[in-house]
This record gives C-alpha cells, sequence and structure tokens, in this order.
C-alpha cells in the first residue's frame, strides 16, 4: 500500500473522460426534454389546425435545434499560465446548442371538410328525420334560416320514433 491518497492518482484525462461522459449523458436528457415539449407544443398547434382557428401552416412550430458536445478552452492553462499545465491547453466538454433540429417536424394533416348538417324535412315545429341521420338523440343542429332543431325519440306501440323538434 502506498501513503498516496486515491484522488491524488486522478489524471486530467481520467477527469476530461469523466466530464464527457457527464455531458454525454446530459445532452440525451436535454435533447430528450426538447424533443418532448417541442411535440407537445406542436400538437396543441395541431388541434387548433384540425378546428379551424389556424388557416396558415407556416405558421406550425419549427423543432428547436438540439444540443451536442462542444469543448471550451480551459483558461487557467496553456501558454503564459500558471501551474503544471502551463505548456497546453486544456479543453472541457460541455452541453452546447448544435445547428441541427432536436427532431423532424411531424407532418401536417390537411383539414378536415366541415361538417354537413342533413337536410330535414317537415312542418314548422318538427321535422322528419332523413335517411342515413345517425346523429345521437339530444344533438341539436342549425338550419340554414338560423334556427336549432334537437333531435327527439318518443316510444310508439312499434318502436322508437326519431324527429326534430324546433327549439329555437
Amino acid at each position: 500500500m502506498t501513503d498516496v491518497p486515491e484522488y491524488a492518482m486522478t489524471t486530467l484525462t481520467a477527469a476530461q473522460a469523466n466530464t464527457l461522459a457527464a455531458v454525454t449523458v446530459q445532452i440525451a436528457d436535454l435533447n430528450n426534454n426538447l424533443k418532448s415539449n417541442y411535440l407537445t407544443a406542436f400538437n396543441n398547434w395541431l388541434l387548433n389546425w384540425t378546428a379551424g382557428r389556424v388557416t396558415d401552416k407556416s405558421s406550425a412550430p419549427a423543432p428547436p435545434n438540439g444540443y451536442v458536445v462542444g469543448y471550451f478552452n480551459d483558461p487557467t492553462t496553456g501558454p503564459g499560465s500558471l501551474g503544471p499545465y502551463g505548456d497546453m491547453v486544456v479543453q472541457w466538454a460541455y452541453p452546447a446548442l448544435g445547428a441541427t433540429p432536436v427532431c423532424a417536424q411531424p407532418s401536417i394533416p390537411d383539414v378536415p371538410p366541415p361538417q354537413v348538417h342533413p337536410v330535414v324535412t317537415g312542418n314548422g315545429n318538427i321535422q322528419n328525420v332523413p335517411v342515413g341521420d345517425t346523429m345521437p338523440v339530444g344533438s341539436i343542429i342549425p338550419a340554414p334560416d338560423g334556427s336549432r332543431w334537437e333531435k327527439m325519440a318518443s316510444p310508439t306501440p312499434f318502436g322508437m320514433a326519431s324527429y326534430y323538434a324546433k327549439v329555437s
């Protein structure tokens, strides 16, 4: 056994390697967080796009640039510095913002066509349910004149009868 403490056996090369390993793990975590935050922001924008509140595809958020390993020169080393490393420049790794996006932008789907409400016929207060109507009972649809009609159901001896009743 020697009288030299174990921490004194650490070399500059080992310290730089440990720093690089730690920064590499940190960069992976930073990029995962960036990607997650970006995809959340994009999905929020996409909800507005598909709802028709946003009409310009170019307003979609772009993915941010990811982090990469950067290096800086230790100012306490190099020519003219004091200490054991005065003759060489020591570089340390750090997380630097890169020049490439952290992920690709997801595709933007086409806006779905607007919902077309069925044409109903009847009198001024009650309308027949058109063929192919799949609206649930309780649904309210607007008419071209601005009136609103609610789908109703009533039991009959022959089963349930559905109709639209004017509500306003």
